[in-house]
């Protein structure tokens, strides 16, 4: 779905298309959106991914021991001991990092363990969602997580967008309309072309919405 369509463009001109016009303009259109996020390095409107990770060699998640604790005087300190012994590789849970963020929702995270069989996990229980991915608790070397999510900048409310958009098309449609006449009259048109693209001025106003992390 673009963020600017056929018609925004149109009433912001105050023109009117032909069909191949309209053809073109759609290019135009997907380009720049697409050079917009290319620089701000995140989508400018929540879109779907699947994205495929395996977890790093030698990286266990959190095991179930360090969540227990020891109140029942009937244990012996020996067995106190023991249990706190086998917790002491307990590390942090691995965070994965999505390649597109924020995160608006995930949909579903799947395990293909190195031991035992596929499993849907459960958020809250396997994995706690973040604005930059997942924290993923159990975590064993080389497990492959698949992850289907929902991620963007609320790019419909932030109106900068949309009008650096229009206003870069604009150039780019006022190009292409000054050599079509200029072929139909057979007369090169003295009339320098406009800059295609986004100004250096224009994504420097949009640098606070530039994703720092890679």
């Amino acid at each position: 779905m673009a963020l600017v369509t056929v018609n925004d463009l149109k009433v912001y001109m105050d023109i009117s298309l032909t069909n191949r016009q309209i053809d073109a303009c759609e290019m135009v259109l997907a380009g720049l959106q697409s050079e917009l996020e290319a620089f701000l390095r995140r989508p400018i409107e929540p879109t779907s991914f699947v994205e495929e990770h395996r977890l790093d060699v030698g990286h266990y998640g959190v095991p179930m021991s360090s969540f227990l604790s020891i109140t029942d005087n009937n244990y012996s300190d020996t067995f106190v001991d023991n249990v706190v012994n086998n917790t002491t590789y307990a590390a942090p849970p691995p965070a994965i990092y999505l390649k597109n963020t924020p995160i608006v929702s995930i949909t579903q995270v799947k395990v293909e363990p190195v031991m035992g069989t596929e499993r849907i996990l459960v958020e809250g229980q396997d994995y706690v969602t973040r604005t930059y991915g997942i924290d993923y608790y159990y975590g064993y070397p080389d497990d492959l997580i698949t992850i289907t999510y929902t991620a963007g900048l609320d790019g419909a409310n932030i109106p900068v967008f949309k009008l650096m958009i229009l206003r870069a098309a604009t150039r780019e449609i006022q190009n292409m309309h000054d050599d079509v006449v200029g072929v139909k009259d057979l007369n090169p048109r003295n009339i320098a072309p406009m800059m295609t693209g986004f100004m250096d001025t224009e994504l420097s106003t949009l640098r606070r919405y530039k994703r720092t992390r890679i």
